[in-house]
């Protein structure tokens, strides 16, 4: 079983689609992914943050 989306996967259940346990495995899959995905965001933003402030102001 692929991962739904946390809409489908709210839509299987409530039409019992899938069980309990497999909605709750797949929206545990779905906040895995979006933990990867934030922590690589703020790790981005830290690196941009730090070299901005690393590079020399330009004087007009």
């Amino acid at each position: 079983m692929g991962t739904y989306g946390l809409e489908g996967v709210l839509r299987a259940w409530d039409m019992g689609k899938i069980t309990t346990e497999q909605a709750i495995g797949q929206i545990l899959l779905i906040m895995t992914e979006f933990h990867k995905r934030i922590s690589a965001l703020e790790r981005n933003r830290n690196k941009n943050h730090n070299n901005a402030a690393q590079e020399p102001k330009l004087q007009a």
